[in-house]
């Protein structure tokens, strides 16, 4: 299908993004080459270097807690972020099959300010309404590891669901082992939607070189992807191109600098809103008039997409207990530039950020921290304690083709009033003191403060500039510390209880205190919102042994249970009480956003892991419930379930690993519960779904001797093509069988 580039022209003044860099994976290739020249790292000597053990079975199960290494990253080989983790217990993938139109949900939480995705320590979330919040290419990751439950005293202001700290590939997990210098190439092929990527890149260094380099470039191109019926969802292709380049140079004992660029950029045809299902068929005079491609396209819009993020940090281990020191500064960009058609309606989108839309978000933080060890016996303690800086900016501009003669709206071009421009700094320090009277009991008290200043920006639209209307953009303050607790008591041989307790807080953001969406007549912002308080308990059991059923097994297991209770929730004025009291009416100033009673999410979840020769496996099961207090449509209304809660799920894997050919075989089974505690005639819902199952197949092999350093994968999604509509979704049907392969080569 071709795909319509109409870009009317822009001011200079206005067109914030046009200076933004782009993405030249031919720099990369260029580094690629002189990488592979032999003599390009001899001067370091030959390098020792630490065998590297990719192990079937990956890692350990902890309580409130997963990490993912890169073996079972790629074993799926799956599209999105959102996919690898959606068969981790109490996480599930929300939104729809369309690149970037994917979330993430935690123990109910899912909202960008509730989840923290963060790539190389750089804030990765985007606030854009109707897109997701995964952008992140699995191709490039080496590891990835979810902490729920807000329970972590080194991320502040919101993060009430996790944190999911993604990292890239490094040149210790790609070298050959014995070898300074390497390569790697990769080809990968999927037949639902005929996805064909690749993969080159090179390196030098490794554990014992004073210094590590890697070039890292990939690209794919798909179609539209087929449902479990068949039918194809329309507008799912996608064209991506990313890449990065990571150096790391130790100048001497205990010093370590590393620096790192991650770039990816998108181009797609695609529904204005990612995250939704199949959009509404053109109808027959659009049709008649634009043909029926034309009336398509109509539909949709061209989309540009780029995110980058820089990366740096600086460590320094002294001889002295007391000196652990870490600087770290990272920063990213998400930028979206949407096009609709020459054809399109210019009436039609001016909720829908208008004919043409340019938004840009960027990140920056800054983080000093260091860690003292000292005392023995009933004293030893270690204490960390840090600073920190971030600072966000979000700016949108759309054009509205029916504006273009009125001063009042700057003649079209100007900021969504749903989407205001503006920035948020946030300046912390915090403690975090573990002490270890036993050998077997942790105490871990910690203490944070956040300071946290929004400002907003006036529209370039004076229409929303004004004071009598309740529109006023300054800035707003809001500080307050957050206690924590955590035990660890390894109470017998393998057994450990793991105990937690939370009281931390969300400052509103620029888009809650600065939107001026009209209720009737009312466009004030909202500046009377109050922070978001979270009260959050985990109580967990580990087990960890091996020879359990036969000689040289591992089994893990742990189960978890958590409580989190949050009050004065931010939320819209919904349904037909938005005042502020029974039955009142809407004031004639009053803001679009207003605090709520609050809810609570509890649950719990269990995961085993176990190993035994070849053979590996797992098993988890995760619930979780919520309920808000009152009504999200009336605050003095009955109790009802909160919308963003998943179904009950359980995963379960079973393998083997022929160790002497490289041959690994698995199988996974999903099976969701059906979801129908949902809110009922409430168009702010998603629709209750049915229970389905779905089945996996994976294959892997990595032979030795001569072809040593092949790798050969396949894998079978959604094995019997079941159809299915995940819960966490506005309709949108999950993708059909999908089959998976990949050939790479390390040398």
């Amino acid at each position: 299908m071709p795909c319509s580039r109409f870009s009317p022209p822009c001011p200079d003044s206005i067109f914030f993004a046009s200076n933004l860099p782009r993405f030249r994976p031919k720099a990369l290739v260029f580094s690629l080459a002189c990488l592979t020249a032999p003599g390009v790292w001899a001067a370091e000597g030959p390098a020792r270097l630490d065998t590297v053990h990719v192990t079937a079975d990956g890692p350990q199960a902890r309580v409130g807690s997963n990490k993912l290494d890169r073996e079972e990253i790629e074993r799926p080989q799956a599209r999105s972020l959102a996919e690898v983790l959606d068969a981790l217990p109490g996480v599930n993938a929300g939104g729809s099959q369309r690149p970037g139109g994917q979330t993430i949900n935690v123990w109910g939480f899912e909202s960008v300010e509730h989840v923290q995705v963060s790539l190389d320590g750089a804030p990765q979330g985007f606030d854009k309404y109707q897109q997701g919040t995964s952008f992140i290419d699995p191709e490039l990751l080496g590891s990835v590891e979810v902490f729920k439950g807000g329970h972590s005293p080194f991320y502040g202001n919101g993060a009430f669901g996790a944190v999911v700290k993604a990292e890239t590939k490094t040149v210790a997990e790609l070298l050959q082992p014995g070898k300074s210098v390497g390569g790697f190439a990769k080809l990968m092929y999927q037949d639902n939607g005929r996805q064909f990527g690749q993969s080159l890149a090179a390196y030098a260094g490794g554990p014992g070189s004073k210094a590590d380099i890697l070039a890292y470039v990939t690209r794919s191109r798909a179609g539209d992807g087929k449902k479990g019926d068949g039918s194809s969802t329309m507008f799912s292709g996608n064209d991506l191109e990313g890449g990065m380049l990571k150096l790391a140079w130790r100048p001497a004992p205990g010093h370590r600098l590393r620096l790192g660029w991650v770039s990816q950029e998108e181009e797609r045809r695609t529904p204005w809103a990612a995250k939704r299902g199949d959009i509404p068929a053109p109808n027959a005079a659009d049709i008649k008039k634009y043909g029926w491609e034309g009336a398509w396209l109509r539909q949709s819009v061209w989309r540009e997409q780029q995110n980058e993020t820089v990366s740096a940090d600086w460590t320094f281990v002294s001889d002295s207990p007391w000196l652990d020191l870490q600087l770290s500064y990272a920063q990213s960009r998400r930028y979206q530039h949407d096009t609709r058609p020459p054809t399109a309606s210019i009436y039609a989108f001016s909720s829908l950020f208008g004919n043409e839309s340019w938004v840009n978000q960027r990140d920056r933080r800054l983080e000093l921290r260091n860690t003292a060890r000292f005392g023995s016996g009933w004293a030893r303690q270690e204490v960390t304690m840090g600073v920190s800086w971030a600072h966000k900016t979000l700016d949108a501009l759309f054009y509205r083709p029916d504006k273009r003669k009125d001063p009042a709206y700057n003649y079209g071009y100007l900021n969504p009033r749903y989407q205001p421009p503006g920035e948020e700094t946030v300046r912390s320090a915090y403690w975090v003191h573990q002490w270890q009277p036993l050998d077997s009991l942790t105490l871990t008290p910690s203490l944070r403060y956040d300071h946290v200043w929004i400002q907003g920006r006036e529209n370039l639209a004076s229409a929303y500039n004004d004071p009598a209307k309740g529109h006023d953009y300054s800035g707003l303050a809001y500080s307050g510390w957050s206690p924590r607790l955590a035990a660890r008591w390894n109470f017998h041989p393998g057994w450990t209880l793991d105990a937690g307790y939370t009281r931390t807080w969300r400052a509103p953001g620029v888009d809650e205190v600065y939107d001026t969406q009209t209720l009737g007549s009312t466009t004030a912002t909202s500046r009377q919102l109050q922070p978001e308080t979270l009260n959050a308990v985990k109580l967990g059991l580990e087990f960890e042994r091996g020879n359990v059923l036969a000689s040289g097994d591992n089994l893990s297991a742990a189960l978890t249970w958590y409580r989190q209770t949050v009050k004065n929730d931010i939320a819209q004025r919904l349904g037909p009480n938005r005042g502020d009291a029974p039955g009142a009416p809407l004031p004639p100033v009053i803001g679009f956003y207003r605090n709520m009673p609050g809810y609570v999410i509890q649950g719990f979840e269990l995961e085993g892991r176990y190993q035994a020769g070849g053979w590996f496996g797992s098993l988890s099961l995760s619930s979780t419930k919520g309920e808000r207090n009152h009504s999200l449509m009336d605050p003095w209304g009955r109790d009802e379930p909160i919308t963003n809660i998943p179904p009950r799920k359980a995963v379960a894997n079973l393998g083997y690993r022929w160790n002497k050919i490289g041959l690994s075989l698995s199988g996974q089974g999903k099976f969701v519960r059906k979801q129908d505690r949902v809110l009922v005639n409430s168009p702010y819902a998603y629709p209750a779904q049915h229970g389905y199952s779905l089945f996996g197949l994976y294959l892997g092999w990595q032979p030795k001797g001569r072809f040593k350093g092949l790798e050969a994968r396949l894998a079978v999604d959604n094995l019997f093509n079941t159809q299915y509509i995940p819960y966490l979704t506005e309709g949108a049907e999950g993708m059909g069988r999908a089959i998976r392969t990949s050939v790479s080569w390390r040398f």
